[in-house]
């Protein structure tokens, strides 16, 4: 069986170092929100082009 060696910093953690949660702007949540409907438009626009291949072999 091999051994790990792991150093300090992943064992307990970088000392000194504090969690946050990143802060966004408006900017951001604007694109974010433009980007999802986006994707969304595309999800429709391409089961559409499903449906519509489906019936064109079913003939």
């Amino acid at each position: 069986m091999a051994k790990l060696i792991l150093s300090q910093a992943s064992q307990k953690g970088i000392q000194g170092a504090r969690k946050g949660k990143l802060k966004t702007g408006k900017k951001y949540e604007e694109l974010v929100k433009e980007a999802d409907n986006r994707i969304e438009e595309n999800h429709y626009r391409y089961a559409n082009a499903y449906k519509k291949a489906e019936k064109y072999l079913a003939r």
